[in-house]
């Protein structure tokens, strides 16, 4: 019975990822997560994003990897507060440690843009991504290095796990950072990106893995919820 039970929620929320994630991709040019790839069209973001997350869908199920929350007495309560922890690390490496080293044009989005369009752009963002990266290419990289990487008993190894939920959210900053803005790479940039970009993608990892993808991506959410006003705030 609790398997049943389990199986409905999961198809329910992979109804709703993909319906939510078709939506964002029609009225947003960035509703794939690319931005390497410039879809001008809305109805091939749309057929790209469903694609990927009924591909990234698949390989979550053949891996193990859960969908809806698992392992946590109140999932949504312990993801917001997640999100809330995330925000004032990120709040002192923006605000505080990085603040002089920071883009130019990041500074002055933060400082022009209203606080309601930061939170539509940076929640619904966060949302295509976690589709794109972390389900699709984060669930696929686990199934191709879990072909080969395996524990003694045959199921897939741990580290193929990690290393392939960890490389998708590389692809993420990668994509989004250095194809795209190509910034000088110092030494300053890449800790800088290290600190504020990959080690938050850790924990997406560590979320995914452990506590279900949707936990992972309401812990997203709620980091912009806290992180945004108290942003534009600093940098102002």
């Amino acid at each position: 019975m609790k398997s049943s039970v389990n199986e409905r929620g999961t198809v329910a929320a992979s109804i709703c990822l993909l319906t939510v994630g078709a939506v964002i991709a029609a009225i947003a040019p960035w509703g794939i997560g690319l931005n390497a790839v410039p879809v001008h069209s809305s109805a091939l973001r749309v057929c790209l994003i469903l694609a990927m997350g009924a591909t990234g869908l698949f390989f979550a199920r053949r891996t193990g990897l859960h969908i809806v929350p698992t392992g946590l007495l109140h999932p949504v309560r312990v993801a917001v507060l997640i999100g809330a922890a995330l925000a004032a690390y990120l709040l002192l490496i923006d605000g505080m440690i990085f603040r002089s080293a920071l883009p130019p044009d990041y500074v002055t989005m933060i400082v022009s843009l209203g606080l309601p369009d930061r939170l539509a752009y940076f929640m619904l963002r966060s949302f295509s991504d976690g589709i794109v990266y972390q389900l699709f290419f984060g669930s696929t990289f686990v199934w191709l290095m879990g072909l080969t990487w395996r524990r003694a008993d045959g199921r897939i190894a741990p580290g193929a796990y990690w290393s392939g939920l960890i490389l998708g959210h590389i692809l993420n900053v990668f994509i989004n950072l250095i194809a795209i803005a190509g910034p000088p790479v110092t030494a300053l940039v890449l800790t800088y990106d290290v600190l504020r970009f990959v080690a938050p993608g850790v924990l997406w990892a560590y979320l995914y893995r452990r506590h279900g993808l949707t936990t992972t991506l309401v812990a997203h959410a709620a980091t912009h919820v806290f992180l945004q006003p108290l942003l534009g705030v600093a940098l102002g």
